[in-house]
């Protein structure tokens, strides 16, 4: 019940100036790694993630939800895992223009990690500091710097987080993130074609390619993934 309550606290704040809403439809056959995390046992598996994105007057937040579909190696068929980021804003709480050449804004960062599955449920906080660049070619570039701790490692991590999503050119763009902790390594990219050059729709119909990759490699336990899935875009 908190999770639910923390969700709608951040998605009813009063809009400042954006909000963005995705639906993604995601699938691969090539998910025959030896990743607890991602992989199954038949490399299928079909994925459907809702994204959320607002500012709101102190800051900005971020969350979304993944229900994937495909048998995980501990016989699981159906896993939902959602992550919710709010930060707050420096210069939207003192009200004052903090921008420094490329440097846009500072933040006070936090994330929340949850799994919803049956047995120890993974749940990760991370808190810390988030930069917003201003970069050519790029409507968004984001370097977050956490610390991060969870319920199934003893230890705490950093965890340096990086976002990115290109301009559109004829059509095409690219984004996607990087995480990096001492334990591990992720990384999603998508390229990404706008359909509204072809049928003239009100709303974003996007299609194209995500490469997933992910690398864990920490006390003498090494597991890797990569797989390339097709895509389908809604953006409202």
């Amino acid at each position: 019940m908190k999770y639910i309550i923390l969700v709608f606290l951040f998605i009813t704040l009063p809009l400042k100036a954006f909000e963005s809403t995705n639906i993604q439809l995601l699938y691969s056959n090539s998910f025959d790694g030896n990743s607890f995390v991602y992989d199954t046992q038949d490399g299928k598996k079909t994925t459907l993630t809702l994204d959320h994105f607002r500012t709101f007057s102190y800051g900005d937040f971020f969350m979304f939800v993944d229900v994937t579909d495909g048998k995980k190696f501990n016989n699981r068929d159906t896993d939902i895992y959602a992550e919710f980021a709010p930060r707050l804003s420096f210069s939207k709480i003192l009200d004052k223009d903090l921008k420094l050449g490329a440097l846009k804004d500072i933040s006070i960062a936090t994330q929340m990690e949850k799994a919803f599955d049956k047995g120890d449920h993974y749940r990760a906080f991370l808190y810390g500091l988030g930069f917003d660049f201003t970069l050519p070619f790029l409507n968004v570039f984001s370097l977050n710097i956490y610390n991060k701790t969870d319920n199934i490692n003893s230890d705490d991590t950093y965890q340096i987080t990086v976002v990115y999503s290109s301009q559109e050119l004829y059509g095409l763009h690219f984004e996607g993130f990087v995480d990096a902790t001492k334990r591990d390594f992720s990384t999603q990219n998508q390229v990404l074609y706008n359909l509204d050059r072809i049928f003239s729709i009100d709303e974003k119909l996007y299609v194209g390619i995500e490469w997933l990759y992910y690398d864990y490699d920490y006390k003498a336990t090494r597991s890797k993934t990569s797989a390339v899935q097709g895509m389908l875009k809604y953006s409202f």
